[in-house]
């Protein structure tokens, strides 16, 4: 495996946490400073996701 590939990887398993404790933030429905830092996660993760998708597909093994 291959260094690039490797964070791609790492970056995906980053995500998914940050997805999930979003996620169950803005399941809570709480207004606060928790609920506006999981909108930005969210966030977040839907730009930081294909970047490491494209990453794992261009480096390959």
């Amino acid at each position: 495996m291959n260094l690039p590939f490797g964070m791609g990887i790492f970056g995906l398993v980053v995500c998914a946490v940050f997805a999930f404790n979003a996620w169950r933030e803005l399941k809570r429905n709480v207004e606060g400073h928790s609920r506006n830092a999981a909108m930005i996660h969210v966030g977040m993760v839907s730009m930081f996701l294909p970047f490491c998708l494209y990453v794992i597909i261009a480096y390959a093994p």
